[in-house]
């Protein structure tokens, strides 16, 4: 499904077509953007939670965040904890990691949607389709 027919979210808002990509690994989180962009997406990558953060606090309003969890700096498990608790806590974001166990991690911190490393491209675009149109958090 391509996101360029979307105009408006589950709730009759006008939709932000955008997408947090958090990603310390910089050939996946340029594969990341490059495929969401082919899709009709707005990007904004970081490399850590802390670029992410900066990024939210100068005003960026994604529709998602995707977010890897073993990052340096600050990991995603700080960066959802920061999510949750600050103005930006209706942003769903999407758990991403290579982690065996990924679904129970992902249930244990409240998340609704997981991508289990390596990820396939039409799994992806599907999930940020998903977690965008649905405009809940985790």
């Amino acid at each position: 499904m391509n996101v360029r027919g979307l105009g408006y979210d589950v709730r009759g808002r006008v939709a932000d077509r955008s997408v947090l990509v958090v990603e310390d690994d910089p050939g996946l989180r340029e594969i990341y953007s490059d495929v969401l962009r082919d899709e009709g997406w707005s990007v904004h990558a970081a490399e850590d939670g802390v670029q992410a953060l900066s990024a939210l606090r100068n005003g960026l309003k994604p529709c998602v965040a995707l977010v890897d969890l073993r990052m340096p700096r600050m990991d995603g498990w700080t960066f959802i904890d920061e999510l949750r608790r600050g103005p930006w806590a209706s942003i769903p974001f999407i758990v991403l990691a290579a982690h065996y166990q990924l679904q129970e991690e992902a249930r244990r911190i409240g998340a609704r949607w997981w991508l289990q490393k390596p990820v396939g491209i039409d799994r992806l675009v599907e999930t940020v389709n998903e977690a965008c149109a649905s405009g809940d958090s985790g």
